[in-house]
C-alpha cells in the first residue's frame, strides 16, 4: 500500500526562545536530574466546602503524566475517565500535588488507590466537578545541579538573574511542551485549521513527517491552542527584539489588572505611567474570530508577524469553536521568588499564575552560558 502524501506545514516552534535577561550570564546546570528536583503544588482557585456530589482528592503523584494519573484513578476507583476533573495537567518528571475531583458515589473510596506513584493526601466533598482552568496558579521548588561557570561567580550570577526577574518580570512565552514533541501538536493545529480531518501526515519545515489522528478530542483542543500559542510567542519575540515588550505603543490593547477590563490606548504617555504602577498590562494575540483587536502600530506588528509565519486569519476561522480568540499578557511577574546556592546546586522557589510556564523562567535563569555571551 502506498502511503498518503504528507501535507507541508509552514510552522515550527520558535526555538530557542529569546531571553529578556540575555545580557546577564546564566547559571547553567542540569534540570530534572532526579524526580524530586522538580516540585509543583497547585494553588487552587477555591477549596472544597465539605458537602456536595463530588469528592475532591488532594493527590501527590511522582513521575507520572496527567493522562496516566486519570487512568490510574479511573481504574482503581471504578469511575469513567470522563467523570474525573482536573484543573490542569502537571509535569510528568516531577513530584506534584493537585486537586482531583471524582463523583461521590457509593463504592468510590480513596483508600482503594494503591499505586506507588500516587498518594491521596486528603479527601473533601464539594458541589461541582473540577474543570480545566479552575486554579489560581502553581508553586514551584526546582533544583539545578552542577551549575556551570566559575563557582566563585555563581552567587552573583544567581542574584543578578533574580534582580532582573523581580524588576522586569519575564516574557510570558508558552513553553516548548505546549507545541508537542518535535512540534507535532503545532502541526496538528495547522492541519485542523487547514480543513484536514481524520488520519493525516504532516511535514514540518525540519523535514519530519508527523502521523496525526485529528479526530482525537484531546489532541484537537491542544492543537488549536498550540497554533494560537506559537503566533503569540512570535509576537512576544518581535516586541522583545524591538525593545517594546514593556513599552506602551500606539494602538496597544491594554488590560486592567484589577478588573480585567480591556481597552485600546489613546494616550501612550498616560498608559506608560499606569503600566509602571502595575495598574495595567500589555497584551498579545491569541488569534480567533472573537479576539479583541489592537489598532495602529500594534495591529501592523501583529498582522505582520502572522503573515511572516506563513499563515493567515482564515486558519483560525477554520478551527471554529476550538479557537474563539482572546488576549494574553505579554509579561508575567513571578511571585515569592527566591534562590539559594547550596553547595553544587541552585534551589529556586517561586509561584506563577495559571497558564504561565516554569520552564520559561528556568530558560531565563540557566542561560546564556558565559562562553556564549558576546565579548565586551
Amino acid at each position: 500500500m502506498i502511503a498518503a502524501s504528507a501535507h507541508d506545514c509552514p510552522l515550527s516552534p520558535l526555538a530557542p526562545l529569546p531571553r529578556s535577561s540575555a545580557a546577564l550570564p546564566g547559571v547553567g546546570g542540569v534540570l530534572r536530574d532526579r524526580v524530586e528536583d522538580f516540585e509543583v503544588e497547585e494553588l487552587p482557585l477555591y477549596l472544597p466546602v465539605g458537602t456536595g456530589d463530588h469528592l475532591y482528592l488532594w493527590v501527590e503523584k511522582r513521575d507520572l503524566a496527567g493522562p496516566q494519573l486519570r487512568r490510574v484513578l479511573a481504574e482503581q476507583l471504578g469511575v469513567p475517565q470522563g467523570d474525573i476533573g482536573m484543573a490542569g495537567l502537571k509535569d510528568r518528571r516531577a513530584v506534584t500535588r493537585q486537586w482531583i475531583s471524582v463523583p461521590a458515589r457509593p463504592g468510590v473510596d480513596p483508600d482503594r488507590v494503591d499505586d506507588p506513584r500516587v498518594s491521596v493526601l486528603r479527601a473533601e466533598r464539594h458541589g461541582n466537578k473540577l474543570r480545566t482552568g479552575h486554579l489560581a496558579g502553581n508553586r514551584f521548588r526546582i533544583v539545578l545541579r552542577a551549575p556551570s561557570g566559575d563557582p566563585a561567580t555563581l552567587a552573583g550570577r544567581v542574584a543578578a538573574k533574580m534582580a532582573h526577574l523581580r524588576s522586569h518580570g519575564m516574557p510570558n512565552f508558552y513553553g516548548e511542551q505546549r507545541m508537542g514533541h518535535g512540534g507535532s501538536t503545532l502541526a496538528a493545529g495547522w492541519a485542523l485549521g487547514s480543513g484536514h480531518d481524520g488520519r493525516v501526515r504532516v511535514r514540518t519545515p525540519d523535514g519530519v513527517v508527523h502521523q496525526l489522528h485529528l479526530r482525537d478530542r484531546t489532541l484537537r483542543r491542544l492543537a488549536a491552542s498550540a497554533l494560537q500559542s506559537e503566533i503569540f510567542n512570535r509576537v512576544v519575540a518581535a516586541r522583545l527584539a524591538a525593545g517594546s515588550l514593556a513599552t506602551v505603543q500606539q494602538g496597544d490593547l491594554c488590560q486592567k489588572t484589577d478588573t480585567g477590563g480591556s481597552f485600546v490606548t489613546d494616550d501612550v504617555e498616560r498608559e506608560q505611567q499606569r503600566l509602571q504602577r502595575g495598574e495595567i498590562q500589555l497584551t498579545g494575540p491569541m488569534w480567533g474570530p472573537k479576539m479583541m483587536r489592537p489598532t495602529a502600530d500594534v495591529e501592523q506588528l501583529e498582522t505582520g508577524v502572522l503573515a511572516a509565519s506563513g499563515v493567515d486569519e482564515a486558519l483560525f476561522r477554520g478551527l471554529g469553536s476550538l479557537a474563539a480568540g482572546t488576549r494574553r499578557a505579554l509579561i508575567v511577574r513571578p511571585g515569592e521568588l527566591a534562590a539559594e546556592v547550596e553547595g553544587e546546586t541552585v534551589v529556586l522557589t517561586f509561584t506563577l499564575p495559571a497558564g504561565s510556564f516554569a520552564t520559561v523562567l528556568l530558560h531565563e535563569v540557566m542561560g546564556p552560558e558565559e562562553d556564549a555571551l558576546p565579548c565586551a
